[in-house]
């Protein structure tokens, strides 16, 4: 008898591509999927599996799937305009709606009219999609139905407490690992003082993931269900770290077999 759980799950950059792998292990190990919410970006990948129930074909549309083919810059108001996702979108889901999936799908996006999160139980696939991955100020807001909608995770970046089945597992992509935060950094064998630019974006990053942290607090506490972790320690793996899948791969696989062992 397979065993019925639900997943909350968030990207973080080059950290999207290994939760296919989560996702393999669950499969080869005699678990169901019933329940998927997530947020933000490459929420492609999990209302993929959603439609294909199988990580295999996620893989090969992932793979497929160049991301940098698809951006249309547009600087009058924003970096990126997404029509090109947006067309893509289409073609991957075929018009279909959420409710016509076999597995209870919940897409997070942040409704910037009235400054509230929103969950897409109903609606066309490609269009809540769309509308949960509007990264702020770079990605242009999604429009439709005489509302706008940004990125998920400015509300909710791991949206565990709008999940309904009773046996949940959430997967952090957030790096544990805290850093003092330095106006000196290594460059060879020599320290320099970093930059303006620099400096500030550090600080504002870090402002980010303190945000994003207070986030998945809150959703974790405001659960009704208790939970289990998938939190792994990057290490030396950073977001923008593409050049390691492999090393993403086998660390997010080994830590959902301990993690789901133990429990």
């Amino acid at each position: 008898m397979k065993k019925e759980l639900s997943l909350a799950l968030w990207w973080w950059a080059a950290r999207w591509l290994v939760h296919i792998w989560v996702l393999r292990y669950l499969e080869t190990n005699n678990y169901e999927i019933k329940e998927i919410s997530w947020t933000s970006m490459w929420a492609i990948v999990w209302a993929l599996y959603a439609y294909w129930n199988n990580s295999y074909e996620i893989e090969n549309i992932a793979n497929e799937l160049k991301i940098y083919k698809l951006i249309d810059f547009w600087f009058n108001f924003w970096f990126i305009k997404w029509k090109k996702l947006q067309k893509t979108l289409d073609e991957l889901f075929w018009n279909k709606n959420i409710e016509d999936l076999d597995i209870d799908l919940k897409i997070v996006a942040t409704n910037i009219e009235n400054w509230e999160k929103e969950v897409f139980t109903k609606w066309k696939i490609s269009d809540a999609v769309r509308a949960s991955l509007s990264l702020p100020w770079i990605f242009m807001p999604y429009e439709i139905w005489n509302n706008t909608y940004m990125d998920g995770w400015i509300v909710n970046n791991l949206p565990v407490d709008v999940l309904e089945w009773e046996n949940i597992i959430w997967i952090s992509a957030l790096k544990q690992k805290v850093w003092k935060l330095s106006k000196i950094k290594k460059f060879l064998w020599f320290n320099t003082k970093r930059s303006f630019f620099e400096y500030n974006y550090e600080v504002l990053h870090r402002m980010t993931l303190l945000m994003m942290k207070q986030n998945e607090l809150k959703s974790i506490e405001n659960s009704k269900w208790k939970s289990l972790i998938i939190q792994p320690n990057f290490w030396n793996l950073d977001y923008y770290s593409f050049d390691k899948i492999k090393e993403f791969i086998k660390l997010w696989y080994e830590e959902t077999k301990k993690a789901l062992a133990s429990s």
